[in-house]
């Protein structure tokens, strides 16, 4: 952060400050919050004092209270007769869930108590909510009163689960960035930290029996394009202590039998080919698996689990379990002896029997294998935790048949794909539909209609955060000479602030999950993240009503960023940060016209909250793909009008194209539209079309026959206006 923006945000914050404080917003909402009349204010002078037992939680917090503070504060021992300050004890009535915890703030000082450690943490994270949000702040905030309101809290998850996901094998994030991460969900109790470290695309962990998983299967590309990484051992056993002290338990992936190209780079035994391959530089799904017919696979993952659990206590090891590709084995004879030695009828009872030695040989350690739900599907008999992320039902068909589910849906808690479709939003997955704020909110993990005895085999929800887009071309990755944080910052703004809904969908009784709430208490921690170095997402101006009044629309705005301010336009131009302030409902004529964003600085702000025209008339050929204008033509001559269409694609199958003329003096002539593929020429249709006051053949058929998930399509159409550039039309797709 710069030192004007943050001298910006100061002033911001401390005029903020005056008129807010003491506050209640804590995210995720507790069982059960009274407030009680009191205050407390920290000072130099107070102490915290611990039972035994509790020291490293006594000194985290102590050590989250001095940067901001700047008070250097005493951890001491508790004894009888200890004088009034902040005191962390046991309590062994919340035995009953280990993550539960009471808070007292009152006049004389601050009690927090747990059966556990980790509940005591959790009451730490909510001390330092009732805090102002300076207190997340890195350096010393002069001139700020550390006051806390006087609460009565009672508090304890829903749900036992509350995860995410980070991918690091398609994209190396580094151990700094994880422990960052850790401290995102170390904030809103969330507890489990799925890590996934093996792919296609690389292997990100140590391994010292083999060597050549980091030296080859960590990188990809070659010279000044080579990319990649890996965490050492040591590194990994930092991530581990320092998210262990935060009660986040990293669960370890290791990919199998497919995703696992980048080790079968490294060895090329494992695979059945025993070709050379190399860690690939575009994200696709390789066909190259893992031999099911060589016992040398089985020794080779015996080894690779031996040092990995020796690393991660987790009780847990995710092995992925998806989309794999049996071609290989179909054609490999060691696969085939072996499926005709069990007595097998298919490659898929192959992948059962795979799963099954990996299972006992993760047994032998007391570890539970999760895998994505084809592993329930496959017929696992052993106890096993599928998550669930495509559809919920499956985690009936798993608790149903003894096995554990976690929640991971693609419609709710995929991060990775992009919060909006508004003009201007980030490069993100294509392949879903947008998963707003309120969207990601909406998550229930009970599935409807589930018997209530099964209740205890749905273990909680998890997000998932991929990270393929940073291999479908360069936009997002770092430029490394100048030392950036470019895709850091991308991940946080995926992140936040739909991880806080994630936490309270995971955290707060059912019936006090309201959205409205939610949305309120949002309103001050886009100022602590702010503080705390954490990147977001700064939402919307929110619309609360448009009335029509004579002949203009009359539009009322909230702000809902506390500090912030809204700026808006009314000629139909994107506003910027000097645009006017709205202070008072505005008045329009057209409410096309209109744009506002909400300004937090001058370097920080949101997309528009706008009033797009919606092409009714042309809603029966299919989804709007894209549109041209002038800039995007030229008069009599061919030249490529390029859209994207990711996530318009969604599957094999025939399509069609239709392009509809809305506007100008010159109608629209195509010859030929193009469909690619991460890049690859794909499938053609050239015939001379066009469209204007009248149209002919202006509709284009396609098939596509390769279609992977994931996979980046965009559509190239040769066009030109007749007599000008003068032209303004929409193109639309439809799936036949």
């Amino acid at each position: 952060m710069t030192r004007i923006r943050k001298w910006l945000l100061s002033m911001v914050l401390l005029c903020f400050a005056a008129t807010s404080y003491a506050q209640v917003d804590i995210i995720p909402l507790p069982k059960n919050l009274t407030e009680n009349g009191s205050s407390f204010t920290i000072t130099a002078g107070t102490k915290i004092y611990y039972e035994e037992g509790l020291k490293p939680q006594a000194d985290l917090l102590a050590a989250a209270l001095s940067p901001a503070t700047g008070f250097d504060l005493e951890v001491l021992k508790l004894k009888t007769g200890t004088a009034p300050g902040i005191t962390l004890k046991f309590d062994k009535t919340f035995a009953a869930n280990k993550e539960g915890y009471r808070l007292s703030v009152k006049n004389t000082g601050a009690t927090l108590s747990g059966a556990t450690a980790a509940g005591i943490f959790y009451a730490t994270q909510t001390l330092l909510q009732l805090l102002p949000p300076e207190i997340y702040d890195h350096s010393r905030q002069k001139n700020t009163v550390w006051k806390i309101k006087g609460v009565d809290v009672e508090d304890a998850p829903l749900w036992g689960w509350r995860g995410m996901m980070l991918d690091v094998s398609r994209y190396f994030f580094s151990k700094e960035y994880v422990l960052h991460f850790i401290d995102m969900m170390a904030m809103y109790k969330l507890n489990e930290l799925h890590l996934h470290l093996v792919d296609d695309a690389g292997w990100r962990l140590e391994i010292k029996k083999y060597p050549k998983l980091t030296a080859i299967g960590a990188w990809r590309g070659e010279g000044a394009e080579r990319t990649g990484g890996y965490y050492t051992q040591d590194d990994i056993r930092e991530m581990v202590a320092y998210a262990a002290l935060r009660n986040v338990d990293i669960i370890p992936e290791i990919e199998l039998p497919a995703h696992a190209l980048s080790a079968i780079a490294a060895y090329p035994y494992l695979c059945c080919t025993e070709e050379q391959y190399t860690v690939q530089t575009q994200h696709s799904i390789s066909k190259e698996i893992y031999c099911v017919g060589k016992e040398s696979t089985f020794d080779f993952l015996a080894d690779v689990f031996k040092e990995t659990f020796a690393l991660f206590p987790s009780k847990y090891i995710h092995i992925g379990g998806d989309e794999a590709n049996y071609e290989r084995w179909k054609a490999c004879p060691h696969c085939q002896q072996r499926k005709k030695d069990l007595g097998l009828g298919s490659e898929k009872q192959l992948q059962v029997y795979f799963n099954q030695r990996v299972q006992e040989m993760v047994g032998k350690y007391g570890k539970t294998i999760v895998g994505w739900d084809e592993i329930i599907e496959d017929g696992l008999k052993e106890k096993v935790v599928g998550m669930i992320w495509n559809d919920p039902q499956k985690a009936q068909k798993a608790v149903q048949n003894g096995h554990m589910a976690v929640m991971t849906l693609t419609s709710h808690s995929y991060f990775d794909a992009a919060e909006s479709n508004i003009p201007g939003e980030v490069k993100a997955a294509t392949w879903l539909k947008p998963i707003s704020l309120e969207k990601a909110y909406s998550l229930n993990p009970m599935i409807p209609g589930l018997d209530e005895k099964y209740r205890s085999r749905i273990l909680g929800a998890s997000a998932a955060l991929w990270s393929d887009q940073f291999i479908h071309g360069t936009m997002l990755q770092e430029i490394l000479p100048i030392n950036e944080n470019r895709s850091e910052k991308y991940f946080d703004y995926l992140s936040l602030p739909r991880m806080a809904a994630l936490a309270e969908t995971g955290w707060t009784p059912l019936a006090k999950q309201k959205w409205t709430s939610f949305e309120q208490r949002m309103r001050s921690h886009y100022l602590r993240y702010d503080h705390a170095g954490f990147g977001y997402r700064v939402p919307q101006p929110k619309l609360l009503s448009q009335e029509k009044t004579g002949g203009d629309f009359v539009l009322k705005l909230d702000n809902p960023v506390a500090g912030a301010e809204i700026r808006y336009t009314t000629d139909g131009s994107r506003p910027t940060v000097y645009s006017a302030v709205y202070k008072s409902p505005v008045s329009v004529k057209n409410l096309a016209d209109f744009y506002a964003i909400t300004v937090v600085n001058r370097s920080q702000y949101s997309l528009p909250l706008y009033f797009p025209d919606q092409y009714e008339q042309f809603k029966k050929y299919g989804n709007l793909l894209g549109s041209w204008k002038p800039a995007l033509i030229k008069a009599g001559e061919f030249s490529m009008l390029e859209l994207d269409a990711s996530g318009k694609i969604s599957g094999n199958g025939d399509y069609e194209l239709a392009f509809w003329y809305t506007g100008g003096d010159s109608r629209l002539e195509i010859r030929s539209v193009t469909v690619y593929k991460n890049g690859k020429k794909l499938t053609e249709d050239a015939h001379a079309g066009f469209t204007g006051a009248a149209q002919d053949q202006n509709i284009y058929r396609f098939s596509v026959n390769d279609y992977e998930t994931g996979a980046s399509f965009t559509v190239k159409a040769s066009v030109r206006g007749d007599i000008s550039n003068d032209s303004n039309g929409a193109v639309f797709i439809k799936k036949l």
